[in-house]
């Protein structure tokens, strides 16, 4: 199999857009799933690892519950795709690829800076890895226009060396951009505005944001962390053990790629 029509170079870039790989069937059914596990009904029989939001919760603020494939078999077969598995080990030049952990993030219409998340790297939350060879992947299950708060890369920032103050949870942008202009002069910003079913990759050291979802529907993306054969643990205690732990597992963390001896 060959990559066709990628945008921007993983490596040098620190992302990537790749061509659809999942059908309008595919998506709506996942949609379907995503949302029985937002009003908690888990036809696996399994709760998600952990949820940020609840019904009767803000209806404005970002739904984001982790592992929602464990709880639903439509959510699980769109991460264990094996064209998808495929075109990571291609995008990422890796022999292996498996999923350690997963999230939905459903952007509801916004309000204020309700919608927003923080510039951050995602390996600032990983102490238990390495930073080489781990990636996230990013499933549009609906169109991602400029309106709808699409994740924004800064291009070249994964060979950047850290910037203090960034995260995720902080939803002023503005002043965290603030910072970034006295810091960085030359910033190239990319927005992934994406059609259903169409992919990014990024590096776990791109910096990366979004602002909130200016349209009437809901902007959802699967979000799928992912580990390369290139990737090292790294030994640690306390509540993060646990990730390392679940990597066993493969009914909790699936291999979705393994080249052939």
């Amino acid at each position: 199999m060959k990559l066709k029509n990628v945008k921007y170079n993983l490596r040098k870039d620190g992302f990537c857009f790749l061509p659809p790989v999942f059908s309008k069937q595919e998506t709506q059914s996942s949609i379907q799933g995503l949302w029985r596990v937002i009003n908690g009904e888990y036809r696996s029989g399994r709760k998600p690892e952990s949820r940020f939001w609840n019904p009767g919760d803000d209806p404005h603020a970002i739904i984001k519950i982790d592992k929602p494939h464990l709880s639903d078999s439509s959510v699980w077969e769109l991460i264990t795709n094996k064209e998808l598995g495929q075109l990571l080990a291609i995008a990422t030049k890796s022999k292996y690829i498996q999923i350690w952990h997963s999230q939905v993030v459903w952007k509801p219409r916004s309000k204020d800076q309700k919608g927003n998340a923080g510039w951050h790297r995602d390996s600032q939350y990983w102490p238990f890895w390495s930073k080489e060879g781990l990636y996230t992947a990013w499933i549009a299950l609906t169109d991602v226009s400029i309106n709808s708060g699409p994740v924004r890369f800064l291009r070249g920032s994964n060979l950047w060396e850290t910037v203090q103050g960034m995260d995720f949870f902080d939803q002023d942008i503005t002043s965290q951009e603030r910072v970034l202009n006295r810091l960085k002069k030359d910033q190239n910003i990319i927005c992934a505005t994406l059609r259903a079913g169409e992919i990014s990759i990024h590096s776990s050291q791109t910096y990366h944001s979004s602002l909130g979802n200016l349209e009437k529907k809901p902007r959802i993306g699967m979000v799928v962390h992912f580990r390369t054969d290139k990737s090292k643990r790294v030994k640690i205690q306390g509540s993060n053990k646990h990730y390392l732990d679940q990597i066993e597992n493969t009914e909790i963390a699936p291999i979705i790629y393994q080249a052939k001896a």
